[in-house]
Formats: C-alpha cells, structure tokens, sequence
C-alpha cells in the first residue's frame, strides 16, 4: 500500500429451507490510498488520547475507552499504523489542543504524518469531547471537531471521531458508525439482531418466536427488510428503524424470501414460489409492481445488484447444482459466472463494483471466494472451518461473514483480501450477517 497526497477539499436462505421445506477546512490535506502488489504503507499516525479536563468533573475512564475506540477503528481500517506514544521522542499522551507547535517539529523529523490530541469533558449526563488533528509536516490541522453526547454512548462518539479521519484523509466515509444485522439461533427460534460494526452492543429486532431470516439494510440504512415465518408463511417483512414499525411488504403463497434493495432504494429483488418454480422478481419498495426476472420450475435465490443497479447476480441450480448466474435488469443477457465446483452461492456485489463474493465448495468445505464480475479471476480467502454468508463493507474493503471455525457458527470480519480475519460474536448460533451502508 502506498500513500499519494492529493491536496483540496442461498446458503443463508439455503440452511431455513432445509430445515423447512446474512470539522476541518475544505482545503483540508487528504490522501489517497492505492494498493499495489508486495507494497504495503500505512499513515503513521500518533494519538495522544484525551485530557480530562480537571476543573470540569473529569471522565478518566470516559477518556480511556474513547481513545482504545479510536485506536481500534482506526487499526481495523488497514490504512493507518496507529503509533504507541511510548515509542515516540516526546510525551504526547497528554497533549491539549495548543501543545502542538513545540511538538510536531520534532514527530516530523520520526516520520509521524499525523498527531491526534484532544480533551474530554464530563457534564453530569454528558460529555464532550474535543479532537485535533494535525498534519504533522505542514503543521495544520486536518480534523478540528468538537463531538457532544451521552456518557453512555462514549463508543459511539468515538465511532464518529474515527470516520472524520478517515474521510478528511481518504475522501471515503469510514465504517466505524456501521451497523449489522444477523440472525441468532436461540432457544428454538431464528432471531434477528443488530449489533455494532465491531460487534458491541447486540440489540434484539424480533423476539417474534419463530424463524427469521435474511437481513438486508436499505442504502439509507432506515430500513431493514427481511423473511419471517411468524405468521406461518415465509413472508417478506419492513422494519423501520426510526419509528420501529414492521410491515408485510410481500405475501404472496409460498416463498417470499431473500430480499435485495437496489442502489437506489426504489426497488427491492426478491425470489417468490408462487408460480410453482422459484424464481427473481423484482418489486417497488412498497410492495407493488411484481416483475418477473427469471423464469422456469428450478430455484433461483440470493439476488444482489450491481453498484450501478443494472445488473443482478443470483444462485440458481437450472444447470444441475447451484451456480451463480447474471442478469440484466431488463431480463436479458443472462450468463453463468460459476463453473468450478458443484456448489456455488450467495453471491454479494462489491461496493466498488471490481469483485463478487460468494461461498463455493471446491475443496470439500464451504469457503468465501472472489471473482470478478464476469467470473474470472478466482480468490479463496478462507480456509479455516466452514465459512459462508459473505457480506461487503460500504467501502468495499471488508467482508463479514459466518465461520464454524470455533466449533459453532460465529460471525468474523476480515479485510477483502482475506487477512486481518477477526471473530465479533461469541455466544453461538450467530449467523447471516449484513453490513448497513
């Protein structure tokens, strides 16, 4: 990886069928960041943390935990090499914002491309903490943002901090404020979950008792639509977040399964039974307007769109096994993808748009694979235990998925080339994760 500056501003659906029948300037410096074969450089960034401020109830433990956040957003991202300030020629873990002049000439001389310093300030209920950012070469300041809430959502304030830096240094919107919905196996029941990008604070969605499957987050991420047996049949249901109601967005006899929303948030592909075979529709986000993609009497499932919304990619098993097809969104140029391997499914676009995730079991045992859009290009990333449920980050640069790896279902997260590969859930039975946009 290298630095450039650049100045100015169907086995998820497959497992419940089986068991039935995923504030700085505009001028402000930026850098983009290139991957390149056998190169690899992080930002060298060095984060003092942040001073209580002693005069104004001060938080210690507040602070503490806001800068391990920061730290650990800022390391899962791949782009920094967050520095340990021990290391540095200077004490730095208490600077204020002011410190800076004395200390940034000498950070350069060690090749420290950044300096974070900050305070944070406890007031009965709240809190609010102050960061800087400071481009330790030219001396000024890339972030420069003063973030208030509750004392309870410390990591979440942390979250927001983390996503300024990398975008003011990137131009991309970082993932540390990302949400993911998963299904958990409790007690008899398929419940559905939301829980932190970094798999904090799991919040139940369900609670209904039954089977819920297929997660999917609109692109605005107000929305969630997802499969339920609650009534008995295998309905399509809308959750919003923001008032917290629920509704049947599809309920026609048989499957209503595996929703995907399209880049626009219009129209939602989903795969319905009630014509005898299984096959992709399309619908308007408010249920209406059924349009038939694929037609025939096997199963095609898991659809997901193209970044740009005019392509779909889908399982289907009309050539004998699952495979992954393609489709244009108009019905035509349909076209096999998967040829190695009897078992190839659940394919999930990356946001970039380069690169289709999906399971395949070539080896004997279920792996998350990379091709390219046309089907060229093979990548197995995983190896370890049986891993499946592949789900992009809205930045293309992370995968989540589901790993029997520890002996039970858990949820990882790993970068797109398959390392760094990191375990978020530990309870068991936690499975389909999606990553909100």
């Amino acid at each position: 990886m290298t630095v450039r500056r650049r100045s100015h501003a169907l086995r998820a659906v497959a497992v419940g069928l089986v068991a039935l029948l995923g504030g700085a300037t505009a001028e402000a410096q930026r850098y983009e960041v290139e991957i390149q074969k056998e190169v690899f450089q992080r930002i060298p960034l060095a984060i003092a943390g942040f001073a209580p401020l002693p005069d104004k109830n001060p938080g210690a433990d507040l602070a503490t935990v806001a800068r391990s956040v920061v730290v650990a957003d800022l390391d899962f991202t791949g782009l920094f090499d967050v520095i340990d300030p021990t290391f540095l020629p200077v004490d730095v873990r208490n600077l204020k914002p002011g410190d800076q002049a004395t200390v940034l000439p000498m950070l350069n001389l060690f090749k420290v491309q950044g300096l974070l310093v900050g305070t944070l300030e406890r007031r009965g209920t709240e809190l609010a903490l102050e960061a800087h950012v400071y481009d330790v070469e030219r001396g000024t300041a890339i972030v420069a943002r003063r973030y208030l809430g509750d004392v309870t959502a410390v990591r979440q304030v942390a979250h927001r901090l983390a996503d300024e830096i990398v975008f003011r240094y990137t131009g991309e919107r970082g993932v540390a404020q990302t949400r993911v919905a998963y299904v958990a196996a409790r007690d008899g029941a398929r419940e559905l979950y939301v829980m932190d990008y970094d798999g904090h604070n799991p919040i139940l969605l369900t609670g209904n008792r039954s089977i819920n499957l297929s997660p999917r987050f609109s692109p605005d991420a107000r929305l969630l639509a997802y499969t339920s047996y609650r009534d008995g049949n295998p309905d399509l249901f809308l959750l919003n977040f923001q008032t917290g109601s629920r509704t049947k967005l599809s309920a026609l006899p048989g499957l209503n399964i595996s929703p995907a929303w399209s880049p626009d948030g219009e129209w939602v592909a989903l795969s319905l039974s009630k014509d005898g075979g299984t096959n992709i529709y399309l619908m308007r986000k408010d249920g209406s307007g059924h349009r038939a993609l694929t037609n025939g009497s096997g199963i095609s499932v898991s659809p997901t769109f193209s970044p740009n919304g005019r392509q779909i990619a889908f399982t289907s098993d009309r050539g004998g096994s699952p495979q992954i097809y393609a489709i244009d969104l108009e019905g035509t140029n349909l076209r096999r993808l998967t040829f190695q391997g009897d078992y190839n499914s659940s394919p999930r676009w990356s946001p970039r748009g380069d690169k289709v995730a999906f399971v395949s079991n070539m080896t004997g045992r279920f792996q998350i694979t990379l091709m390219n859009p046309d089907g060229s290009g093979l990548q197995t990333l995983t190896s370890e235990g049986s891993n499946e449920d592949p789900a992009w980050s809205r930045d293309g640069r992370h995968l989540m998925f589901t790993s029997t790896r520890t002996g039970q279902r858990e949820i990882f997260v790993m970068r797109a080339d398959g390392s760094a590969s990191r375990q978020l859930t530990r309870t068991g039975g936690n499975f389909a994760p999606d990553w909100s946009p």
